[in-house]
């Protein structure tokens, strides 16, 4: 996801965690920004809690796939440490 600079990016990031704290989505992509920015520690902290999100009905299938991009993004955020 691009938003043009970093800046920018952190500010959009946060404003959706602010609208859906506890959503997949909103800790996923904060979370790949995160890792993105070699902050590994505060990725997998956010990666760990999309992972975990409420399942959300009716989005069973898009959940699942994205269930599997956070796998690796915590994979690779690991390695790190």
């Amino acid at each position: 996801m691009g938003f043009g600079d970093d800046k920018k990016a952190k500010e959009m990031l946060l404003k959706g965690l602010s609208y859906n704290p506890d959503g997949i989505d909103s800790n996923y992509f904060y979370g790949d920004y995160l890792l993105d920015q070699k902050q590994y520690p505060q990725a997998i902290a956010s990666l760990e809690k999309a992972l975990h999100a409420p399942a959300r009905p009716g989005s069973e299938s898009a959940d699942a796939g994205c269930k599997q991009e956070i796998q690796t993004a915590l994979a690779k955020a690991k390695q790190h440490l």
